[in-house]
């Protein structure tokens, strides 16, 4: 049976029908038959045909239905015919599916991320393969590598047939080497020269620092703005970058910048004005404001302006207040006149806060630290204040709060935490030759089953020191944040097996503590201890037998404490803005001899935020103590303040700082303390370097200094010990760890040595 046909030519939209006139065919589509296909089913080829049976036959609705088909890009060839009884015959030929996609020679650009790029135009194992695509795949990838200065980088598609009409794509790269700064030209630029201006770059013409010459178009598009900025902070207030054309060398190994600059006038500020619902006085207004009259226009000033106006009206609720600063030119003045405009918008209230990510630690836990109430309007400080709190509990690698809009008037607040570990725990068997072998076990939990009590409990058995603790603390023993504590302990020292001097002294008493909040950053801690000591002097040691004759070997006395503290930090271990001020005494009541004496301990520490990854902290540290009533003079030997060490003057050996016996009080001339401790440290801190997720580790570049004297007549500046090294403080799943190399700045010969030195359960 003869048939005619009508086909498609290519793969062009021009379609070529065979003469054979329509008229002479049937009137009507008596059937459809397709024939070829066999991933795509029947169903989804009729699908897309505008003929079914009984249809009219005509020239266009053939037509149709075969622009149709090849639009849905599954066949890559298509034969329509019809035959004298009217049924439509359909021959169509499949494009193959991809099997797989391979790449090689890609060191720049991670395979996966070449996959992901593939994927975007559509070529992905399983999908149908065109061939047409393969241009694009070329000109995408090629494209990438340019943006990362790499223009000499050539790709490749090879197409492997397979059985089962399927296809394997091996993409080639040659990366070649990328093309480095040939030169950095600014044409236009006549108030700052080019060299002011290149040192404000990333991009550099020399290869001093690494492949900070290598070109790269973000890089250019930062610097670009980067000088922007820095001339809109200047004055200029009509500075313009007109254009930038990179050029390439004949052999695309070096690029030619030139960037032309449209400088202007430089401006200063004529008047500030407010317009709008200002809410507040413009004289608070005025104590915000960044920029002032007469000084130089400034865009980064003038956006911190409007940060801090919004940050003010956030306090009174309007968290969604639009302010826009209008600047007026006065050319021919050259002057700026600002006008904040204020639309508050809608007072905004808190409906419900939600807490997500909190596993372990209970609602109430987190719900007592916000600062931001549900049903009260929505406060940006107090919002801000919350998130800090939560970060200074210890008990999550990040807290963070996320404000959901859920009407004009409305927000919801998202607290997101991510729990780490809050207890740490240790156990050892250790040995020394001058210890002997030591056994420890220790169980440390600032978060009892998510109720945030703390828990301590230790145990340290050795020949020179064996000892006990045990305390609980509930820190919000009453809704308003009072706390209540106590605990257990009982110490042993053997000082001979130290070769620190030679005595003993027992220890055992218990504890009890209360604090109370004076304000949202201060507290106010008192304490009792009623202890029993008993110290027994070993031979040839003078000073603890004088000691003993006049006081007695036991002693029960009541140990008074008081304390104040200020804490401003936004982080429990890693801060990086605010400081804490620690103020403490401890008085000791005796109750069954002279022996009478105080404490004053005084302990700063400060962080100040240097950039997004560094942080300066200083730290100052000053203990004193001497007895009073029938026993004036310095502190009892056996309590003297030691220095040296991890957390004190790092370098030196632990407790080896300050004055030390002479022949007249002992055998040896050990290290005997002293009644006055000075420590400081200045450290610069920033995350380990190399390490993607460093969230838990942090490296330091520090000074130390600190020294013990007899008594506060003694203290010497030029004495003072001193040491610089670098320290690595890595928050575990069993505790903070910290280590330390040191290298003495400042010692002498009897100075005891330690360059490196490590502790469990102190962060630096």
């Amino acid at each position: 049976m003869a048939k005619k046909i009508i086909q498609i030519i290519g793969l062009s939209t021009a379609l070529s029908v065979q003469s054979v006139a329509l008229g002479q065919l049937p009137g009507n589509v008596q059937g459809v038959n397709v024939e070829g296909n066999e991933r795509v089913s029947l169903e989804t080829v009729r699908s897309y045909l505008t003929l079914d049976k009984g249809d009219a036959l005509t020239q266009e609705a053939v037509q149709e239905s075969i622009r149709k088909l090849y639009a849905t890009d599954f066949f890559q060839d298509i034969v329509v015919s019809i035959d004298q009884q009217g049924i439509l015959q359909i021959e169509v030929k499949e494009r193959p599916s991809i099997a797989q996609v391979r790449f090689e020679g890609n060191e720049l650009i991670k395979s996966e991320d070449m996959e992901q790029a593939m994927e975007t135009l559509g070529i992905k194992q399983g999908r149908i393969f065109n061939d047409a695509q393969m241009e694009r795949i070329v000109l995408d990838l090629k494209r990438r590598y340019q943006n990362q200065g790499y223009y000499a980088a050539e790709v490749v598609v090879n197409v492997e047939s397979l059985p089962r009409n399927r296809v394997a794509l091996s993409v080639e790269i040659e990366e070649n080497e990328p093309a480095s700064i040939g030169q950095i030209q600014f044409v236009g630029n006549h108030a700052f020269g080019d060299d002011l201006l290149k040192r404000r770059m990333l991009l550099t013409e020399s290869a001093m620092f690494g492949d900070s010459d290598k070109y790269a178009k973000p890089k250019l598009q930062s610097d670009l703005e980067t000088i922007r900025s820095y001339y809109l902070d200047r004055g200029f207030a009509q500075f313009d970058v007109r254009s930038s054309q990179v050029s390439l060398s004949p052999d695309k190994t070096q690029v030619f910048i030139t960037v032309n600059l449209d400088e202007g006038d430089q401006y200063r500020i004529s008047d500030i004005r407010y317009s709008g619902e200002t809410i507040v006085s413009e004289t608070e207004l005025d104590a915000l404001k960044e920029i002032e009259q007469g000084a130089l226009f400034s865009r980064s000033k003038l956006v911190a302006s409007v940060e801090a106006f919004r940050n003010r009206l956030s306090e009174e609720g309007y968290a969604f207040a639009e302010i826009e600063p209008i600047t007026e030119l006065d050319e021919e003045n050259r002057t700026v006149s600002l006008d904040f405009r204020i639309e508050p918008k809608s007072r905004v209230y808190v409906r419900r806060i939600n807490v997500e990510g909190n596993t372990r630690t209970q609602d109430h836990v987190i719900r007592r630290e916000l600062r931001q109430l549900e049903s009260a309007p929505y406060s940006l400080q107090a919002v801000k204040r919350s998130k800090t709190r939560l970060n200074q509990l210890g008990y999550f690698t990040r807290a963070d709060i996320e404000t959901d809009r859920v009407s004009e008037d409305q927000v919801d607040l998202i607290v997101k935490v991510e729990e780490e570990s809050t207890g740490s725990f240790n156990a050892g068997v250790g040995y020394s030759q001058l210890d002997g072998v030591s056994f420890q076990v220790g169980v440390s939990e600032r978060n009892v089953i998510g109720s945030g009590y703390r828990a301590n409990v230790d145990v340290n058995y050795s020949a020179s020191v064996k000892s006990s603790n045990i305390s609980l603390t509930n820190p919000y023993f009453t809704e308003d944040g009072m706390s209540l504590g106590g605990g257990f302990y009982f110490r042993s020292i053997d000082a001979e097996e130290l070769n620190v001097s030679n005595y003993k002294v027992d220890t055992m008493g218990v504890r009890t503590s209360i604090g109370y909040p004076t304000s949202e950053y201060s507290r106010l801690n008192y304490g009792l201890k009623f202890d029993n000591q008993s110290i027994g002097c070993i031979t040839d040691f003078d000073a603890c037998d004088a000691f003993v004759a006049d006081m007695g070997e036991d002693f029960q006395s009541v140990r008074v404490t008081a304390g104040w503290t200020y804490d401003t930090k936004n982080s429990f271990y890693f801060p990086t803005d605010g400081h804490d001020t620690s103020i403490s005494t401890e008085v000791v009541v005796p109750t069954n001899s002279d022996l009478a004496f105080y404490k004053l301990f005084l302990e700063e520490n400060a962080y100040f935020p240097l950039s997004d990854d560094f942080t300066l902290k200083l730290k100052g540290d000053v203990a004193y103590g001497e007895g009073y009533g029938n026993n004036p003079g310095n502190l009892p030997f056996f309590e003297n303040f030691y220095a040296g060490g991890i957390g004190s003057v790092r370098g030196f050996e632990p407790n080896s700082l300050g004055p030390r016996y002479d022949s007249n009080d002992a055998v040896s001339d050990d290290p005997k303390g002293g009644s006055f401790r000075i420590v400081t440290n200045a450290q610069i801190i920033f995350p380990m370097p190399l390490i993607e997720d460093s969230e838990n580790l942090r490296v330091s570049l520090f000074v130390d200094a600190g020294n013990v004297y007899e008594s506060y007549d003694n203290v010497e500046f030029s004495t003072l010990r001193s040491a610089y090294g670098v320290g690595v403080s890595w928050i575990t799943p069993v505790g903070p760890l910290a280590f330390s190399f040191a290298r003495p700045l400042n010692s002498e010969d009897e100075d005891e040595l330690q360059a490196f030195q490590f502790n469990l359960g102190i962060p630096m």
